[in-house]
């Protein structure tokens, strides 16, 4: 999970810093790492979220076009994507929690991109 995480920052990183070619050697990285984790398709890292997975193509469509400013904004729209999803997350191990049955601990949350995320 580390691994994929940093990979997703360098793809924030390297758009932020206007770099086209780093942003999609980052995400290459990010394909990769994500698919070794899940052991799916790296083009679907969103599974049954039909946002995320939209979100994720138009990044990846944007990158391969050299689409520099959508590309920043579709990566921007994904980590709103993820920020909801880590909440529902949480709310949904609070209701868990609740009823006496395991919960994950997010407590640490993530940064992507320079964004800190914490569910």
């Amino acid at each position: 999970m580390a691994q994929i995480l940093q990979n997703f920052e360098a793809i924030g990183s390297a758009l932020q810093s206007g770099n086209l070619s780093g942003a999609k050697s980052a995400f290459t990285s990010f394909q990769q790492a994500l698919q070794g984790a899940t052991q799916s398709s790296a083009t679907q890292p969103a599974g049954q979220n039909s946002q995320m997975s939209t979100d994720f193509q138009t990044l990846l469509s944007d990158l391969q076009s050299g689409d520099m400013a959508g590309a920043q904004k579709a990566l921007a729209t994904l980590q709103t994507d993820l920020k909801s999803m880590l909440a529902t997350q949480a709310s949904n191990s609070a209701s868990t929690s609740a009823a006496g049955s395991p919960v994950m601990n997010s407590s640490n949350g993530i940064s992507i991109g320079g964004l800190n995320l914490t569910a």
